[in-house]
């Protein structure tokens, strides 16, 4: 009887590892905005300024298996910042849009694939995965009641806390990063962080995590340049009287 008794007490901890290594967590995703006022009268700059949102929050989701990670935003979720000022006679209205971008993982072959979303156009990254080194500093925590830890990025061009847990037994995480023995819960990379908030361990459809395809297909070096000479470009043209600036 001993024995009937304890056989399910053995195999528990192999299925709850077996669970754990597929479904989807959602994140709450935080970019921080620094939006700058040009060529207005100095009085009407402060009040303006107050009315400007801080940051911008918006859903998104990591879809994942032992092999392969999606992370989007979240379907149907509003991704748009927004407001109108009036005063003085003059009327103000500004928007911000989240762009659609889309980072895959495929760790049996080694590739990342990004869809990135820039002034309307779609581009496509795909290239081979590198190792990302991390630190383990030995500060723990719980998240949505998983103990995790936190790891620091070694990489000198930019600060990157991670906390990961292991008993979700895979090397994913939100966006880009990845590479720890278990799964990233919280990220923050300056002014871009991301929480999770809800976790489903559960068998996803075959055809739910899809390798990205829209877009055009370019180099990593040559997206930036594109990017940034787009950007110099705009500053030099003045571009209205309100700039945003989103460091990553």
């Amino acid at each position: 009887m001993k024995h009937l008794i304890l056989l399910p007490l053995v195999l528990m901890p192999w299925i709850l590892s077996a669970q754990a290594t597929e479904g989807e967590i959602t994140f709450s995703e935080t970019v921080k905005l620094n939006i700058q006022l040009d060529d207005m009268e100095v009085e009407n700059n402060a009040e303006i300024q107050k009315m400007l949102p801080t940051s911008q929050s918006s859903p998104t989701i990591l879809l994942f298996n032992e092999n392969k990670s999606l992370y989007k935003n979240m379907d149907n979720a509003e991704n748009e910042t927004g407001g109108n000022h009036e005063q003085g006679g003059m009327h103000m209205e500004f928007k911000i849009m989240r762009p659609e971008n889309r980072v895959y993982r495929d760790l049996e072959n080694g590739r990342i694939v990004e869809s990135r979303e820039f002034m309307g156009r779609f581009f496509l990254i795909d290239e081979e995965a590198t190792r990302q080194a991390w630190k383990l500093t030995g500060e723990q925590k719980t998240i949505l009641g998983y103990p995790c830890q936190k790891a620091l990025l070694q990489d000198t061009s930019r600060k990157v806390e991670a906390w990961f847990t292991t008993q979700i037994p895979v090397s994913f995480g939100p966006g880009e990063f990845s590479d720890l023995p278990g799964m990233i819960l919280e990220i923050s990379n300056g002014d871009r962080s991301a929480l999770a908030t809800k976790i489903e361990l559960k068998a996803l459809p075959k055809d739910a995590i899809e390798k990205p395809s829209k877009g055009k297909t370019i180099g990593r070096a040559e997206y930036k340049k594109l990017v940034d000479e787009k950007l110099k470009e705009m500053d030099a043209d003045g571009g209205g009287n309100v700039r945003m600036i989103i460091r990553n």
